[in-house]
């Protein structure tokens, strides 16, 4: 819930009263004293109509940034609701790469018309913006970019600077020979420390990181993340200079991905546009294909249950530990799949210590099974249970905690070993195989300890 007092703006009951009111005027001076993520904040927590008047009282800079700060639900709301003209207006007044992230989360069609209604130029840049591979740093980048030749002095550089309109960033200049190919960087630092009358190709650095346009999205953000950088710049094949990335697109790569993850570890595809704009029968589409996929899958434990049928009639407190077993197993390898996707994405697991990792959480599954074990067998002699019956219940659990984290140490490394995404086949996946798996532990345990 947003905090209004913070940011010294009226209750969300008062906003409303005011637009009640008429007292338009009022509410648009009070508007113009916060920052737009604050407004766009404030819109989520209005009724639709309310926002939607909100909204149209900015003025079109204001707006533009406004509704870039925006997701979801009301996103989708002043799609519907604003005339096209004006959002036409206000992604004109965007960064192109802010105005691509919006239109490609609107169906076709919408996207089309609004792009239909921009200003030419701005219209030129956000299809070429389009039509790079999605999930790539050329979807990502802006064309606004300074670039700056070797031979030019420091001080006809500031006047080259004074002169720009717009410009994404000033962090770092880029130095560009003739065929427009990036042969060095000068931070804006360095070049306000510098004489005016030294050359560019005095003070650049011609150790420049850079991206490759049809580099994936994934591969810049772990550039960003060891380099510290808070500009990327962007090449084609022929190392030209096509635009920048900056460090506020890759935060929301580390949003998306992460969401993904999440998503993914739940056992559903991941969705391609914010909650609210997606329908119904799209999530259901997302979730249908793995869910089936589990529900056949967790049918083995029924089988093994089936396979043993004879020596459940005989000895009937072995059913009442099944779901203690195949819990165990299940969240034990959920802990461990975390925790190993986890430290796979941060490049300390690999296949090359996959031995390594796997001592490390047998150790770990070894204690946890251990603790689980004595906690076991209490509780099975509370409930009279028989001593045997019991010594297997002790017995299963650490051999299924072992179990439990192995399968989910190996499996997701070697998922990312053939450039599959662990999060696919872990989660739900593995605690299925492993509810199967243990019980069969525990049913063969159970055989030979109570000669059955």
């Amino acid at each position: 819930m947003m905090d209004d007092a913070a940011l010294n703006f009226p209750p969300i009951e008062d906003i409303e009263q005011m637009v009640a009111d008429g007292k338009l005027d009022e509410l648009h001076s009070q508007l113009e004293r916060v920052h737009p993520a604050d407004i766009a904040a404030l819109l989520e927590e209005l009724e639709t109509e309310t926002a939607v008047t909100v909204f149209e009282l900015l003025p079109i800079e204001i707006a533009s940034e406004v509704l870039d700060e925006t997701g979801g639900q009301i996103r989708q709301e002043l799609v519907e609701k604003v005339d096209d003209e004006r959002l036409a207006d206000l992604l004109d007044e965007l960064p192109m790469d802010d105005a691509v992230e919006f239109l490609e989360d609107l169906p076709d069609e919408v996207s089309d018309r609004l792009i239909g209604l921009m200003e030419p130029e701005e219209a030129a840049e956000v299809q070429e913006l389009l039509g790079y591979e999605e999930e790539t740093a050329g979807r990502l980048m802006t064309r606004d970019v300074v670039a700056l030749r070797r031979q030019w002095t420091v001080s006809e550089t500031f006047d080259y600077l004074r002169s720009l309109e717009d410009a994404e960033t000033l962090h770092y200049l880029y130095v560009v020979d003739r065929d427009n190919k990036l042969i060095g960087v000068v931070p804006l630092r360095t070049l306000i420390l510098s004489q005016p009358d030294a050359t560019i190709d005095s003070i650049m650095s011609s150790d420049v990181v850079s991206i490759n346009v049809a580099a994936d999205q994934e591969e810049l953000a772990e550039l960003v993340s060891r380099y510290d950088y808070f500009v990327v710049p962007v090449v084609n094949d022929n190392h030209e200079l096509l635009g920048v990335v900056t460090v506020d697109d890759v935060l929301d790569i580390f949003e998306e991905e992460v969401t993904e993850d999440i998503q993914r570890l739940g056992g559903s595809e991941p969705l391609d546009q914010p909650y609210f704009a997606v329908s119904v029968f799209q999530i259901v589409r997302k979730r249908i294909g793995w869910l089936l996929l589990l529900f056949v899958a967790s049918t083995l434990s029924g089988e093994v249950i089936r396979m043993f049928q004879n020596e459940l009639d005989i000895v009937v407190a072995l059913g009442f530990f099944i779901t203690l077993i195949t819990g165990t197993g299940g969240n034990a390898g959920s802990q461990t799949v975390a925790t190993i996707i986890r430290a796979i994405t941060l490049d300390e697991v690999r296949l090359s210590n996959l031995t390594t990792a796997w001592r490390r959480e047998v150790t770990v599954g070894l204690l946890l099974g251990l603790v689980m074990g004595a906690v076991g067998i209490v509780r099975a002699l509370l409930w009279h249970t028989g001593f045997e019956v019991a010594l297997v219940v002790a017995l299963t659990l650490p051999l299924i905690v072992i179990w439990a984290t192995t399968v989910a140490t190996v499996i997701p490394i070697l998922a990312d070993r053939f450039h599959i995404d662990p999060t696919v086949i872990s989660g739900p996946m593995i605690a299925t195989i492993v509810d199967a798996t243990g019980l069969m532990i525990y049913f063969s345990l159970a055989k030979f300890i109570l000669k059955l």
